[in-house]
């Protein structure tokens, strides 16, 4: 991890243009070169942000994802500014866009077959034992070559073996926590997400993924 003192942040991000902040400054930007630069701010004294700092976090699960051919930002370096308690990735963004800005220019018709295809790769993630708690569809790229990727990493698990149901049925609940990819998912394109989530796990998890919906779901929303 490479250190940095404010003089060369600052030089790092000349001509950058900000894409999120917050109160306490640049939480992502994309750099001159078109770079991104994803920024952590440790925000207690003691914290697991010490001993594993979120970028470098990052970037061992960029890298095992792409070991898993499964496409992730491709990167560059981790950095930290010690005198602002800052750690960062800079990291080459994926091309493409959000599933979810991809999918509000689709027709039903349409949407359902990418929902399908969606399943199957959630079946893909678990099946490959990726446990994404950040998982929601502004999460995830549809690529130029159609395939899907992922962003936003460090918060993330990878063991190698497929997810216990318990850790399944998390997932479901990250992703429905989103009023607009709760409805998409289990209103509109509930059978394509569970179609295509049985073409790649099987039918039994499938059934199991049906069932955990229906408990996470209010009365009358299936």
């Amino acid at each position: 991890m490479k250190n940095l003192n404010e003089d060369n942040l600052n030089a790092l991000l000349q001509g950058a243009r900000v894409i999120e902040e917050d109160g306490y400054g640049i939480k992502v930007a994309c750099l001159a070169n078109g770079d991104y630069l994803k920024l952590y701010r440790r925000k207690r004294l003691l914290s697991s942000a010490l001993w594993a700092p979120p970028a470098r976090r990052f970037a061992a699960n960029a890298e095992r994802l792409r070991q898993l051919d499964i496409p992730a930002p491709f990167i560059v370096e981790t950095l930290q500014v010690p005198s602002r308690q800052l750690n960062g990735v800079r990291y080459q963004p994926l091309p493409g866009d959000t599933l979810r800005n991809h999918w509000r220019s689709l027709d039903d018709e349409q949407r359902a077959g990418e929902v399908q295809r969606f399943g199957a790769f959630l079946g893909q993630l678990h099946e490959f034992g990726v446990y994404f708690r950040s998982l929601h569809l502004g999460n995830v790229l549809t690529l130029p070559d159609d395939r899907f990727g992922l962003i936003d990493l460090s918060d993330m698990q990878i063991s190698g073996r497929p997810l216990p149901r318990w850790k399944r049925q998390r997932n479901l609940q990250h992703m429905l926590r989103y009023a607009e990819d709760s409805h998409w998912l289990t209103v509109l394109h509930r059978q394509s997400l569970l179609s295509g989530y049985a073409q790649y796990c099987g039918q039994g998890p499938a059934d199991r993924l049906a069932r955990a919906l229906c408990r996470l779901q209010g009365p009358g929303e299936h």
